[in-house]
């Protein structure tokens, strides 16, 4: 159905968290965000691996921790209700001199 077509958030990316960078506050980028612009009444999946585990947290459009999974490898999460419209965030994490190398994806259906 035209309704119920699946809407791409982020493309699938390869990235890394956590590389050594002089250039910020604590030397490491061990913490990479997104933003996620959604639509009520949707539903939010977001599909990380990983080689090492790294954090993951969906936060809503209020700024309140909707779901939070840690040391992800290989991990589908959702469906996430999107209760209203507006921006939400996907935050990745890793500890600091951690290094994990990902592939991620979200989208709305």
């Amino acid at each position: 159905m035209l309704f119920n077509r699946k809407t791409v958030l982020i493309e699938h990316q390869e990235l890394t968290v956590g590389e050594f960078n002089i250039d910020i506050n604590g030397a490491y980028d061990n913490v990479k965000t997104f933003r996620l612009d959604v639509k009520k009444g949707r539903k939010l999946f977001v599909s990380v691996k990983s080689d090492n585990g790294v954090d993951v947290s969906v936060v809503d459009t209020k700024g309140m921790n909707e779901n939070f999974s840690e040391a992800v490898k290989d991990k589908l999460i959702g469906p996430i209700e999107i209760t209203e419209k507006g921006t939400m965030a996907l935050i990745l994490g890793v500890y600091r001199g951690d290094l994990a190398h990902v592939e991620l994806e979200a989208w709305m259906e």
